[in-house]
């Protein structure tokens, strides 16, 4: 099987040493595994700027939803309500769990290709039947970033309790949760962490995880359950831990450092971002999201009128180029990721594809000036 360069928003490109690490087999219940599972749970408090007294990180077996479900689930409770503030496909999904919980909610859905307008979110967050507020920092099914800062800010003057989506986020920008005082912030191996897919990561500050004990309807979706017998026993799953998955994020938060870390990601992310945007714009193709609105990670593009994109798809795949379909309703449009192991020689190359096919396949007169 061929390697490809996948243009996802995750799974992504890992290197090579994070794959070598999975060719160890470990036991759960080992102290040696366990070590590895303690200490990569500081490293990754260190990484958002949190103190363990302050904050605790709890891995959950599963996808970054598993995560979000967890939360919500286990924060919200019997006698809260949560305020969904969505402009996308992932805060509809938060609807969707909260049904399928029974989970008492309020949502407000703005437009997919905006950043979610602050100032017209305060008047929702001040309604007092509202006890926990949840959105997504960067809501990819567009590609747009949300302003944490500002929504949080809000949140805390109102006394609210926040759950932030941070999946495709956290990784690739610097993130204080101290500063920004986010109480549950949920994000995933595979994402800009450059691990492989299995595991969520659940950063929780210390009260608001206390708070969760007995609002959980279900056994292994239990926050407060997995968060105290990950503590009591300093790095243990109550199920069956992922094992390689972990070997494999212990390598890539390594990785992560000696590559200057997070700052240095993201410096690596908008320059492939960047180059991606001025080439594709000068082959006459067109971006809903405005730049102001537009997330570090992944990029919308309309599918041009003479373009069939199944063909184009096909046509780059068998180039060894993976790109990503739209999730945008009413929209012709296809995504293109620029996270994971990927080098500024990965991206000429898929330029130089992108463009070949546009010389054999596009019209001229739809080019579009930069």
């Amino acid at each position: 099987m061929e390697q490809k360069i996948l243009l996802t928003p995750g799974p992504l490109n890992t290197s090579r040493r994070v794959k070598e690490a999975m060719l160890w087999d470990l036991g759960t219940r080992d102290r040696e595994y366990q070590d590895m599972v303690q200490n990569l749970r500081e490293e990754l408090l260190d990484l958002a700027h949190v103190k363990p007294e302050e904050y605790s990180l709890i891995f959950l077996q599963g996808s970054g939803t598993y995560g979000v479900e967890c939360v919500l689930d286990s924060a919200v409770g019997k006698d809260g309500k949560v305020l969904i503030l969505s402009n996308g496909a992932y805060g509809e999904r938060m609807e969707q769990i909260c049904r399928a919980h029974g989970i008492r909610y309020k949502f407000i859905s703005f437009s997919k290709l905006e950043a979610l307008p602050v100032e017209q979110l305060e008047e929702y967050i001040a309604d007092e039947s509202v006890t926990h507020v949840a959105f997504i920092h960067c809501e990819t099914t567009a590609g747009v970033l949300n302003d944490a800062e500002t929504i949080m800010e809000q949140i805390h003057r109102h006394g609210k309790i926040s759950i932030v989506d941070a999946m495709s986020s956290f990784g690739s920008m610097d993130m204080n949760l101290k500063k920004l005082g986010i109480d549950f912030l949920i994000t995933s191996s595979n994402k800009c962490l450059h691990g492989v897919p299995g595991v969520a990561l659940i950063y929780g500050r210390r009260e608001a995880l206390t708070a969760c004990q007995g609002n959980a309807d279900n056994v292994v979706l239990d926050l407060y359950q997995q968060w105290s017998y990950m503590e009591e026993t300093e790095g243990a799953f109550r199920f069956t831990s992922p094992t390689h998955v972990l070997l494999a994020l212990n390598e890539a938060v390594r990785e992560l450092k000696e590559q200057g870390g997070i700052p240095a990601r993201h410096s690596h992310y908008i320059r492939l971002q960047n180059k991606i945007y001025q080439t594709m714009c000068s082959l006459g193709f067109k971006a809903p999201v405005k730049r102001k609105d537009q997330a570090p990670v992944i990029t919308t593009y309309f599918v041009p009128e003479w373009m069939d994109f199944s063909h184009f798809y096909h046509w780059m795949k068998e180039r060894g180029i993976l790109l990503y379909s739209g999730k945008l309703p009413g929209y012709d449009a296809f995504r293109i990721g620029n996270i994971g192991d990927l080098t500024e020689e990965d991206i000429d190359r898929v330029l130089l594809e992108i463009g070949t096919y546009v010389s054999q396949y596009g019209k001229t007169d739809d080019k579009v000036e930069e």
